[in-house]
């Protein structure tokens, strides 16, 4: 099973305001809200590739009926942990007329280090020998920022592979803990190592340095320009087609690769073709209006046409 946990759930909201101006008011604005949170948005994607996935989630007691209602619709398995509150709210405003996209993410009420340390302790119970586990997403506050560590350790004492994929200390503590995977983008790496990183070579340079820590796979995420990834002494190129490809919306689109790359590790895939499935998710995420939407045919199209270079 690959396991997703979700720290820091929330309930995005959607909506189109053409021809948008601060100040105004928009009325019978086309909109949407649904349960959301990266995890969520990873396990979205795992279930539509075919494999049997969970969510592991702190829910807000507020919002448990709607989360639950949601991940079970998807056929994806419930390792809810209710916490008191309701969910943090993110929105997004879809300017079609301007050609923009605004984002407000909240932030979440501060939760107390007694619900951290039940929380590790139920997902503890729920850690098997060969799970894939996805570590994503931002620290709730009033967590410790090694709590992406903790979590890591755990699930490697009992076998669990293990993947990161967050920002900030988050990343620099979880990193310590040397996952199996680790998923930064450029923005995320910058800040790790503290100075601007320019130019292929470059990146690849600073990515082969959590190889060095013992991260046997690192997977930088670029945009619309790919992805570059190493293990061992392989560093490629990931390059998306260019051609047939309509991009509608971007949002998730990380979190697909993210999927891409746990489906493809759960079936042994081999390293080139793990890149290929993590781009195409990506692309076919990007070819979609809202998080965790991909299609299987599509995907498997798009893989075709992923072009890999050796770095």
């Amino acid at each position: 099973m690959i396991v997703c946990t979700l720290l820091n759930p929330a309930i995005d909201v959607t909506c189109r305001v053409d021809g948008f101006e601060a100040g105004a008011t928009f009325l019978d604005a086309p909109s949407r809200a649904v349960p959301s949170g990266k995890g969520l948005n990873v396990a979205r994607v795992v279930a539509t590739l075919g494999e049997k996935t969970a969510v592991a989630g702190l829910i807000p007691k507020s919002d448990l009926p709607r989360f639950s209602g949601f991940i079970d619709d998807l056929g994806i398995t419930p390792f809810l942990y209710e916490i008191p509150g309701s969910a943090r709210v993110n929105v997004t405003l879809h300017d079609k007329q301007n050609d923009c996209v605004t984002h407000v993410n909240s932030m979440a009420a501060s939760l107390p280090v007694r619900v951290q340390d039940e929380f590790l302790q139920f997902l503890e119970e729920r850690a098997e020998q060969g799970a894939h586990w996805c570590f994503s997403g931002s620290v709730p506050p009033g967590f410790d920022t090694d709590v992406y560590s903790r979590i890591i350790n755990i699930c490697k004492s009992r076998g669990a592979a293990t993947l990161l994929d967050t920002r900030g200390v988050a990343l620099k503590m979880g990193a310590r803990a040397r996952p199996q995977i680790l998923k930064p983008n450029l923005t995320e790496l910058q800040e790790f190592f503290g100075e601007e990183i320019k130019g292929v070579r470059h990146i690849a340079l600073f990515g082969k340095r959590f190889i060095d820590m013992g991260i046997d796979y690192v997977f930088i995420s670029l945009g619309a320009d790919g992805m570059i990834a190493i293990h061992g002494n392989d560093c490629l190129l990931c390059s998306p087609p260019q051609k047939d490809i309509k991009v509608v919306d971007t949002v998730g689109c990380g979190d697909a690769l993210v999927a891409g790359v746990l489906v493809a590790r759960k079936r042994k895939f081999s390293f080139t073709e793990t890149c290929r499935l993590a781009i195409a998710c990506g692309v076919s995420k990007s070819m979609h209006e809202g998080p965790g939407i991909v299609t299987n045919d599509e995907v498997w199209q798009i893989m075709e046409n992923v072009k890999i270079t050796a770095i």
